[in-house]
């Protein structure tokens, strides 16, 4: 995983990517594509040339317009992102400036600054529409989502596929916003298409395992083994003062064992001169 700090990208400019064997990929779809054809292992494997062509419009509806219906709140309320998504901007950006002045900045920039976002939404198209508009514009895709899941565990039965693995990761999107934040789309969702939030939960504890620890640590690599913690300054601190007292308090024992060495040899030599005297006056 690299820890992109909202500055890096791919040589196409996006996010995600990876780097496999030298070799970058970017782009979800070409990555999963990518990565299925180099270790074999193919989530659409078992599915029907019908299912292969309805899970390919169902994700294109879903990369190319209920994205954007997304992005469209995001750069239209950045300060909600902020809360929604509990963003720690001076962790994400991998800076010592205060958070106060970084979602400053955010609520100012994003959008329109940085990722030019107001821009790219107009120009896909959604953005020239109303508030409503576009809100319904969502809540038919996630009508049109939950009609096609029912009531089976995932799209195709038993087991997930790519449909799945696409829709939980936008759908995680809109269902994890945390509640004290207003978000019209997730309300819908929750209240209107339940079996959708089965599904994300699904795929959650499926897997994600250590879903509470990501979203706690922002690890990106939680799943790995952790080195030993090193010790705290403070903790150095009081190790340091401890042997710095040692230091002081050897000085003090040298000077004990001393005084004790030179009681001894002075009480070896009154019992010498007691039994000298003693040999003198029997003779």
């Amino acid at each position: 995983n690299v820890d992109h700090k909202m500055k890096y990208r791919s040589k196409k400019g996006q996010l995600p990517f990876v780097e496999l064997n030298g070799e970058e990929i970017a782009d979800s779809a070409i990555i999963v594509k990518e990565l299925s054809q180099k270790f074999g292992h193919d989530l659409d494997a078992a599915l029907s040339a019908e299912q292969r062509n309805l899970a390919h419009a169902t994700i294109s509806m879903i990369e190319n317009h209920l994205a954007w219906v997304v992005m469209w709140w995001r750069t239209k309320y950045p300060d909600q992102v902020l809360k929604g998504y509990k963003v720690n901007l001076q962790h994400a950006l991998g800076t010592r400036i205060p958070n106060g002045i970084l979602n400053f900045f955010f609520r100012f920039a994003f959008g329109r600054k940085w990722f030019q976002g107001s821009k790219k939404v107009k120009a896909q198209g959604i953005g020239v529409h109303s508030a409503e508009e576009i809100n319904e514009f969502g809540q038919e895709d996630l009508k049109v989502l939950s009609d096609m899941l029912a009531d089976k565990p995932f799209f195709f039965g038993d087991e997930p596929t790519n449909l799945d693995v696409v829709v939980f990761a936008h759908l995680a999107q809109i269902y994890f916003i945390d509640k004290e934040v207003s978000y019209p789309l997730r309300d819908f969702m929750t209240e209107s298409c339940p079996n959708l939030v089965g599904l994300v939960n699904r795929m959650k504890e499926r897997c994600f395992p250590d879903w509470e620890d990501i979203c706690t640590t922002l690890d990106l690599n939680s799943h790995l083994p952790k080195p030993a913690p090193e010790e705290s300054k403070d903790n150095k601190e009081e190790s340091k003062d401890e042997k710095e007292g040692d230091k002081e308090k050897e000085p003090e024992e040298k000077d004990l064992e001393k005084e004790k060495a030179d009681e001894k040899e002075k009480d070896k030599a009154k019992e010498k001169e007691t039994e000298e005297n003693k040999e003198k006056e029997g003779k």
